[in-house]
């Protein structure tokens, strides 16, 4: 759960909040109707009224919500936004919408019920020739050298008197994380070409399992030690913003560690297959490494395999990119 802090840095971060306001801005217009989903603190709802809307419609099951309360009246505009301290699939709204705006991704846009709430408000909420903002979501993957984070990633391998930690770090190179460590990632992280091995376009996208592949060329010689998952939003018109290396926003990214590092020279090539539940989690990540000389390396993996323990309900659900379910297998150590 955001706390007042996290939403003030995501406020302050113009990187974010700059182009979902010129969004608005494209969009909005003097007697515009808004739903504002997971507003915070209000500031999108804010936005909307002083760009003309008549009503907002503002809905969050956070705390927050209460101090949005407050900058509605200290901005003087209370009597335009009724809100709403619960679920968004809980609201009845007595009109439609011509603006619905969101932002409830985390780090990528798989996070939680966020697939299954838009689904739900775009029926409910969106007039037929209304804006939903962002549009789409495309999902980014690339080779990343980063030892730092890697070794992050997988914790110690040994601990205090020395005890050993490896079936720790077995289960750790099956997990998913986010972006840590002591540096933060910059573009000459990124050893390979970019790739969209998915994309969420929020008019039709419905909370069911995302695959994709992308396909991944070395463009210099370094030490691969996973994969990198970022989100470029296109939010209305023109109007976008990236979470890649180098652009330091509140989002952070995710990181897919391979079971060991590879060393890889330039024009080797990576192919990505990439799996997960709507919400996320467990995820599956399978890479071939072709290389230039002809060898071959295969990783499959997935974050189920870390997990202390594995129902067999939730097995059965696990999407993989040929359809069925992830068969364990042992944990894959490097």
């Amino acid at each position: 759960m955001y706390t007042l802090h996290d939403y003030a840095r995501m406020i302050a971060d113009e990187g974010r909040t700059g182009p979902y306001v010129r969004a608005l801005e494209a969009v909005v217009r003097p007697g515009s109707v808004v739903a504002d989903i997971g507003t915070g603190t209000g500031i999108f709802a804010l936005a909307a009224c002083r760009l003309g809307a008549s009503r907002v419609y503002a809905m969050d099951t956070n705390d927050a919500i209460e101090v949005a309360r407050e900058l509605a009246r200290e901005n003087a505009v209370a009597d335009r936004i009724v809100f709403f301290r619960k679920d968004a699939r809980e609201v009845q709204l007595p009109e439609r919408a011509d603006v619905i705006v969101s932002d409830m991704r985390g780090a990528l846009p798989l996070n939680g019920d966020h697939l299954a709430v838009i689904a739900d408000v775009r029926g409910r909420f969106l007039k037929p020739d209304g804006v939903l903002i962002p549009t789409r979501d495309r999902l980014m993957v690339a080779v990343l050298e980063q030892p730092e984070l890697y070794e992050w990633a997988l914790g110690p391998a040994r601990g205090p008197l020395g005890v050993t930690l490896e079936a720790a770090r077995a289960r750790l190179r099956q997990a998913v994380c986010a972006e840590g460590g002591s540096k933060p990632l910059r573009p000459e992280n990124v050893l390979s070409t970019a790739a969209v091995w998915a994309t969420i376009d929020y008019a039709t996208v419905e909370p069911a399992p995302i695959t994709g592949r992308g396909e991944l060329r070395v463009q210099r010689a370094g030490v691969g030690h996973g994969l990198l998952l970022w989100f470029d939003a296109i939010l209305a018109g023109e109007h976008i913003f990236s979470t890649a290396p180098g652009r330091e926003l509140c989002y952070g990214r995710y990181f897919f560690p391979w079971p060991r590092p590879v060393v890889l020279s330039e024009d080797d090539t990576v192919s990505v297959d990439l799996w997960a539940q709507p919400g996320g989690e467990p995820w599956g990540w399978n890479s071939v490494v072709m290389r230039t000389t002809g060898a071959r390396e295969e990783f499959r993996q997935s974050s189920f395999l870390s997990w202390p323990a594995k129902p067999s309900a939730t097995m059965r659900n696990i999407p993989t990119p040929n359809g069925g379910a992830v068969t364990p297998s042992p944990l894959v150590r490097g």
